[in-house]
């Protein structure tokens, strides 16, 4: 037997409830009723909880976009247009009553006493609500933080693999000849998957890090609708249900890139859907922020709000950065920022975020300089909004400490994160990645400010807890690997720093690519360490390409650059070539000093370089002046105990006894 099912029985608005709100419920309930549909039918399709939705048509008022969704989900084609005329016109009525005379009833409680318990139950009907919209919230991005550090795993294993999948194809492709069409479609196609595994591997990273910071706003957000929901006492209001939060759980000529393929896209799925899910809740976060009267009208174009755009803007200026244009990012960010304060004002937590990101890539762009400054302001700016203890504040003192110190202060840099490392241990746990690292760039800036034997021992247990808590080829395990090495150099032992760079290159190389900044950066200490065991003309070849490499790369500014110009004329004079070596620093000198400063310690570092060449292509005395002027400068910047410092002392006296 078929026909109409009979309607649900609904609970009785409260006698309370006006006419104009009684009628519009009443017929969004009948819409739902000649639906068929229940109510965990609709939930998904019109954005709401349940719970919510039994609240609206239990005698809430609610706002537009419910209203049309709810008529879109029930109403049959034929009808929608007329049902969402006559909801809206009576949700237009509900939220402009007309003026009712005042005073007292026969027989019952004041016209004022029931208006004010009307009002304390809508209150805590409305609390519920949010805090159950918040719960919701607070899981999905809970799980998007989940999917993305799930993820980022298999696309470190993924990238390794296409790594020697493209040297196994460039053998094959080089072995068969230009004649091979098959193969070099092959390779062509390895190069561009594995591009887009980088690329996806670094989304994964972002997608993380924002999921957890809007998890920790979120979880403020519930604890204060918690509180307020228990000041509203309960028992003023209609019984409600108990909130509570859920637990976080080929047949081709290619069938390998086939399969590469198709775990590609699914990466690139998960990875599509955290982003939507995390700017969406950001957008209706940034939208709730800019608290309306209650129950107003939203509006129809919700999707084209200014939060909705500022969401994508910010997804543009990452995917710029994390592209390799660092510089892009930085001015799209600086942009952003201006956007941001003037659609959300200077304190939105997403004003925050932007600030962040725009010192963030103008320390990648090659600035510690300004990113330090600009973190410095940031950090009490977090502190005052989101608490001296949030993710976000730590994570900005953080970046502040490593800025101050690639702009030069080793010692206020090690300083700043011996009082972080601490408080993210207390609040993050031991074994949390971001405490490891703040551990590893205090153990780095310890080193730095000239004291390498305490940052090797650091560093060798820092290694262990990398290993155990992410694994072997985790990059950041690399990282401390790599710093582990060189700490071991300059506490000594140069020739076993030299064999662990040997070990560490193709690791990089393997995990991370050849050409990535972090393999490169292991190649430059590894041909340092060579030429540290008397073997300069190999580190010198070494250098020669890599300075070519990170000048189109990076730029000539970049500070990767100079680095690597520096130790290349460093082995050029050492293979033999004193003039040429002369010739080199006085370029860099000049070079160095307009980038980062004449007190930055890689322009003392540049200057100490040209004295010592110049000495050694047979001008005594002048060693001796530029040795003389940079010593003071050495020991007002560094101090008088810097192993820097010491050394240029010494090479005075060297050239003094010499001239």
């Amino acid at each position: 037997m078929t026909g109409k099912k009979p309607g649900r029985k609904w609970r009785d608005l409260p006698a309370t409830t006006a006419p104009e709100v009684r009628r519009l419920s009443e017929f969004l309930r009948a819409r739902v009723d000649e639906s068929g549909k229940t109510l965990n039918d609709l939930a998904p399709v019109v954005g709401n909880a349940t719970s919510v939705i039994s609240t609206y048509l239990g005698g809430k008022i609610p706002n537009q976009r419910f209203v049309t969704a709810l008529i879109a989900a029930t109403a049959p084609a034929s009808l929608r247009e007329k049902h969402t005329g006559e909801a809206l016109r009576l949700l237009d009525a509900a939220l402009h009553p007309p003026r009712r005379p005042t005073g007292g009833s026969q027989g019952g409680p004041s016209a004022s006493g029931l208006m004010d318990i009307n009002a304390v139950q809508a209150q805590h009907l409305e609390t519920y609500a949010h805090l159950t919209r918040a719960l919701e919230r607070h899981n999905e991005v809970r799980q998007a933080a989940a999917n993305s550090e799930k993820l980022m795993w298999v696309l470190y294993g993924m990238v390794g693999k296409l790594e020697e999948r493209v040297a196994r194809l460039t053998e094959e492709r080089d072995r068969l000849g230009k004649g091979s069409e098959a193969a070099e479609r092959k390779l062509t196609r390895a190069l561009g998957q594995q591009h887009r595994a980088e690329s996806e591997l670094s989304r994964a990273r972002e997608k993380q890090r924002e999921a957890e910071d809007l998890a920790a706003r979120l979880q403020e957000r519930i604890d204060h609708l918690t509180s307020e929901l228990d000041r509203l006492h309960p028992s003023t209001a209609e019984p409600l249900p108990d909130v509570a939060a859920t637990e976080c759980p080929s047949a081709g000529e290619d069938p390998e890139g086939d399969d590469i393929e198709a775990a590609l896209a699914r990466a690139e799925a998960v990875n599509d859907s955290d982003t939507v899910t995390v700017a969406r809740i950001t957008t209706e976060l940034a939208a709730e922020a800019n608290i309306v009267p209650n129950n107003a009208v939203a509006s129809a174009n919700t999707a084209n709000t200014p939060g909705a755009t500022l969401a994508v803007l910010h997804e543009h200026a990452l995917e710029a950065g994390y592209a390799g244009d660092p510089q892009k990012a930085r001015d799209l960010f600086a942009e952003l920022v201006l956007d941001h304060v003037r659609a959300l004002g200077a304190s939105h937590p997403n004003t925050l975020s932007s600030r962040h990101n725009l010192a963030h890539w103008t320390g990648e762009a090659g600035d510690p300089q300004k990113a330090g400054e600009l973190f410095a302001e940031l950090v009490p700016a977090n502190t005052n909004v989101l608490g001296a203890e949030h993710p976000s504040t730590l994570s900005s003192r953080h970046e502040h400490a490593r800025m101050v110190g690639e702009a030069g202060d080793p010692q206020e840099a090690r300083d700043l994160l011996a009082e972080l490392v601490p408080d993210r241990t207390r609040v993050l746990g031991a074994d949390h990645p971001d405490t490891l690292a703040s551990r590893y760039n205090l153990a780095h800036w310890i080193g730095e400010a000239g004291h390498p034997q305490t940052a090797r021992d650091l560093l060798a247990s820092l290694v262990t807890d990398y290993i155990r808590v992410l694994g072997l080829d985790h990059p950041n395990t690399l990282a401390c690997r790599q710093d582990h090495a060189h700490m071991i150099g300059l506490a000594g032992d140069a020739t076993l720093a030299r064999n662990l760079f040997a070990d560490l290159v193709p690791e990089y190389s393997r995990v991370l690519g050849p050409h990535h900044r972090d393999t490169s950066c292991s190649r430059h200490n590894l041909a340092h360490w060579i030429g540290a065991n008397g073997d300069p003309q190999t580190a010198r070849d070494l250098l020669t390409s890599l300075v070519t490499e990170y000048t189109g790369v990076l730029g000539p500014d970049h500070p990767n650059t100079l680095a690597a110009r520096h130790e290349h004329a460093c082995m050029v004079g050492a293979a033999g070539d004193p003039e040429a070596a002369r010739d080199l620093f006085a370029e860099l000198v000049t070079h160095t000093t307009r980038v980062m400063g004449p007190d930055h310690p890689n322009t003392l570092a540049a200057r100490h370089g040209q004295a010592r060449v110049i000495g050694a292509a047979g001008d005594q005395q002048t060693a001796e002046e530029l040795f003389a002027e940079l010593v003071p400068d050495r020991i007002r910047v560094l101090g008088p105990d810097h192993p820097d410092t010491i050394a240029s002392r010494d090479a005075l006296a060297h050239w003094r006894g010499q001239a």
